[in-house]
């Protein structure tokens, strides 16, 4: 049989990973090195697993023999010890025969369990191998050689009929294939030799691997052939000092440990094949090297375990405690993600060899053999995630675990992890967090809320809990409430203030809070958080007389909230004049808001000696709606309006019209108020006047032109034009802007001969442009008119000229007889409007009108006359 290595120098092409250099230490041990301070001080990882040590009846049978070799199953365990003994136990430590089987006489070298879990086999340095039926006899041996045998493996379906019955022993430096043949013989092939002696036979579906001094190598069972071999590293320990491992993920996948060197393999078809060698290959993935002594190594999903020693020593000078170390690969490395300290008895005597490593892949557990132990290791489920998270103090993800895998919790509950943590809280004096937490752990629960309340009273962090105190549907008895306030009134008179607002009074006693209140305003009269407090309460206790004396007596603006809360508008019309001192926009806000409430007249007649305010008032009254601000104040708002803001008359004047004119008029006159006159001027008619003031006391041009634009009368034009005689610049605006309203020849007879006008002959252009402006407006409105006139005409003769139906059996709109009639005899005119009414013609009065129409006061349609 060819053979074929897998050799060092071609780790590179495949993309191993670098060794890890450094051996993590677990979280739990100590050490006084800076390097170890530094580790701890990196955020713990969880273990991946979970352990516990058998006993029951295999801790006898260890305090009495020493276990050599295990094998295990889903089913049970098998372990061999150094007196030659076969003991069946199952995942408890129980034995599960009666009798003990004493298949060798010195010590077992190895055990293998076929798949099925119906036999297995074991071998001694004795010679003998023993192949046991649990369930048959037939298919079992107990064979005794001369010579020792090392190490053995049974067929994974040697249960299964027609399966050769195979089983692989190593004897002498050899590795002998035994199957059964013709009449129940069996035939032995050598499959390996010259290699060394060879230990730890590993059989998993089509492929076996085995350990020689050469390295690992892999076998296809199936062809009968080598397909590979895993050389030992040139820095590898021999297997004397450090035992190398073999385990089998699933039949692609091995890992293999040369004492301290791990290397990562999975068996794959050769592509491209090729003629004369092996249909498979083995391929390292990855290796990786430890400053430790591998002593075992699994598989678990993805991850690589590894059970390893420390190569220093203890304090004392013993081997350290084993460690099983969790690694993850990392694109093409892998990385230490966990490591757990066994507590293994007597392990300070162990070395590597007496450690024996098993797993079982689909369960993922891990059986971890000493000579007088036995610890296994278990998937941590949901119960003990939430165990690590609370040991951690992670309370935060624990309480959201509960709450999303509650269905799968055995041990735990959100309640008891709550209580945990808000124990830890109140002893890391974190109390606002353990009040918020009470809200989420102690729901409705009375008896609980009321205890916690008491804890924070006993550490004076009653305030802390308060805003998490049930306040809805669910409450506490009124005493915790009250115990509250009181504390609040003593310590904090502004969050009492705060808490009171909040708070029900359904909560506590109202009547013993006030008393609590008035006591403590005895002490303190001017306490305004407590007026105000006591304000609020009488409020709740429907006196709104007495809150609101109290907010005024503050001259607080609260007292606005409780007026619209309460709608007491009829009691604060004798109070007017003092809201409009506490705040005059919210007065107003108020007054406007309701003013069905509160009447105008009234706060009128309230602010009556007090104009500035009554200005106030009926200035907002009249900008939010006209139509709310009655006529009978219009005239008071002149005289308001020209003291307190005479930039808003004008416009006042222009959009009321519901003020004495002429009272108006004689203020703006007393005040010299120019453009309100004016405006008041023209609106009396007194337009003359008006412009008089624009030209003499305004000299505004401008505005005097757009004043007789406005206006457009001859004799205002006539003023301006004498006016400006004597004025160059006013001429020239003149020339400029009267072209289009008035004869501009009227201006220009009127201008001196030799006066010198700035602009003359530009504006002698303008006005020969407006009226060229105007003959050609003229044009264009000519024909427009003509060319819509006729177009109208044409659609009059259109309409005339069309056709009317009328239909068989339609009837006369005034005598409902049929207009048509095939009988020349008794045929009739008959008349038919646009409107599709139809007349005989000597039935209707006046031929030019639809008598139906007209009584409808409808429009009148043309018709059309038929002769029938």
């Amino acid at each position: 049989m060819s053979e074929f290595e897998v050799g060092e120098d071609s780790l590179s092409s495949i993309g191993c990973g670098s060794s890890v250099s450094k051996f993590t230490r677990g979280p739990s041990e100590e050490s006084s090195s800076s390097e170890s301070d530094e580790e701890e001080e990196d955020e713990e990882i969880e273990p991946k697993l979970k352990y516990e040590r058998l006993s029951a009846d295999l801790k006898s049978i260890l305090q009495k023999d020493k276990a050599t070799c295990m094998a295990v199953h889903s089913k049970f365990l098998v372990l061999g010890t150094e007196w030659g003994t076969i003991h069946l136990l199952d995942a408890m430590g129980n034995s599960l025969t009666s009798k003990t089987s004493q298949s060798h006489s010195v010590g077992v070298n190895q055990v293998s369990i076929d798949h099925a879990g119906e036999f297995y086999a074991s071998c001694s340095n004795d010679g003998r191998i023993v192949i046991t039926g649990l369930y048959t006899e037939v298919n079992t041996h107990n064979l005794k050689l001369e010579t020792p045998v090392q190490s053995i493996a049974i067929d994974p379906i040697y249960a299964r009929a027609n399966s050769g019955r195979r089983y692989m022993t190593a004897i002498n430096e050899k590795l002998f294939l035994n199957e059964k043949t013709f009449l129940s013989r069996y035939k032995q092939d050598v499959i390996c030799q010259g290699e060394g002696p060879v230990h730890n036979i590993r059989w998993r579906g089509r492929f076996a691997a085995w350990i020689t001094d050469k390295g690992i190598r892999v076998f296809d069972v199936v062809a009968e052939t080598t397909i590979s071999l895993v050389p030992k590293p040139v820095n590898a320990p021999s297997h004397s000092e450090v035992p190398w491992r073999i385990s089998w993920g699933d039949q692609f996948k091995l890992l293999v440990a040369f004492g301290s060197i791990v290397k990562v393999c999975c068996i794959e078809k050769r592509t491209p094949f090729q003629e004369g060698l092996p249909l498979y290959l083995v391929r390292v993935d990855a290796s990786f090297t430890l400053d430790c002594s591998i002593c075992g190594i699994a598989p678990l999903d993805n991850l690589v375990v590894v059970l390893a020693i420390p190569n220093e020593l203890d304090e004392t000078g013993r081997p350290e405690r084993p460690q099983l170390m969790v690694f993850e690969k990392n694109e093409t490395q892998y990385d230490l993600v966990s490591t757990d300290l066994l507590s293994i008895r007597g392990h300070e005597e162990y070395k590597p060899k007496d450690y024996k490593f098993e797993c079982l892949v689909d369960d993922k557990f891990y059986f971890i053999m000493s000579p007088h132990d036995v610890v296994v290791g278990k998937p941590r489920d949901e119960d003990d995630h939430v165990d690590w998270l609370v040991q951690h103090q992670r309370f935060q993800e624990a309480l959201a675990l509960t709450q999303e895998k509650e269905k799968y919790l055995k041990k735990h509950s959100f309640q008891e992890v709550g209580g945990r943590y808000l124990e830890h809280l109140l002893r890391e004096k974190e109390f606002k967090l353990a009040g918020e937490l009470c809200t989420s752990i102690l729901a409705k629960d009375k008896r609980r809320w009321e205890e916690q309340v008491f804890r924070f009273a006993k550490v004076k962090q009653l305030k802390t809990i308060a805003e998490y105190l049930p306040c809805g549907d669910f409450k506490l008895d009124p005493a915790i409430y009250e115990m509250v306030l009181f504390d609040f009134l003593k310590t904090d008179v502004e969050g009492f203030l705060l808490l009171i607002r909040r708070w029900s009074t359904d909560l506590y006693n109202s009547v013993a809070v006030v008393n609590a209140v008035l006591e403590q305003l005895r002490l303190e009269p001017e306490n305004s958080p407590l007026l105000r407090s006591l304000a609020t309460l009488f409020s709740y206790q429907r006196k709104y007389d007495k809150a609101m004396e109290v907010y005024l007596k503050l001259k607080h603006e609260d007292v606005f909230t409780l007026i619209r809360q309460h709608r007491l508008f009829r009691t604060i019309q004798d109070k007017i004049p003092s809201l409009m001192d506490l705040n005059s926009t919210e007065a107003l806000k108020l007054f406007l808001d309701f003013q069905g409430e509160i009447p105008s007249k009234v706060v009128v007649a309230a602010l009556s000696s007090r104009r500035k305010q009554l200005f106030l008032y009926l200035d907002a009254l009249y900008t939010r709606d006209r139509k709310d601000c009655p006529g009978v104040f219009h005239g008071h708002l002149v005289k308001l309006y020209a003291d307190y803001a005479p930039q808003k008359l004008l416009s006042f004047l222009q959009t009321s019209d519901q003020y004495p004119i002429q009272d108006a008029l004689d203020e703006c006159e007393l005040r010299g108020m120019t453009p309100e006159r004016i405006y008041l001027l023209a609106r009396i008619g007194n337009t003359k006047a008006a412009l008089n003031l624009i030209i003499r006391e305004l000299a505004d041009i401008e505005y005097a032109v757009n004043f007789c634009k406005e206006h457009d009368d001859v004799e205002l034009w006539n003023d301006i034009i004498n006016y400006s005689l004597d004025k160059p610049i006013f001429i020239n605006y003149l020339l400029h802007n009267i072209g289009t309203h008035i004869d501009p020849r009227i201006l220009v007879e009127k201008i001196d001969t030799g006066m010198k006008i700035p602009g003359l002959r530009d504006s002698l252009i303008q006005i020969l442009r407006d009226y060229n402006l105007q003959i050609s407006l003229q044009e264009g409105c000519k024909k427009i008119l003509v060319s819509d006139c006729f177009s109208l005409l044409q659609k009059q003769v259109r309409s005339s000229a069309r056709g009317l139906k009328v239909e068989n059996g339609q009837v006369c709109s005034e005598c409902s007889v049929s207009l048509l009639n095939l009988d020349p005899a008794r045929m009739e005119n008959i008349t038919v409007f646009n409107c599709r009414h139809a007349f005989h013609a000597d039935c209707l009065p006046d031929v030019n009108m639809c008598t139906l129409c007209t009584r409808g006061g409808g429009y009148q349609p043309n018709y059309a006359y038929f002769k029938n």
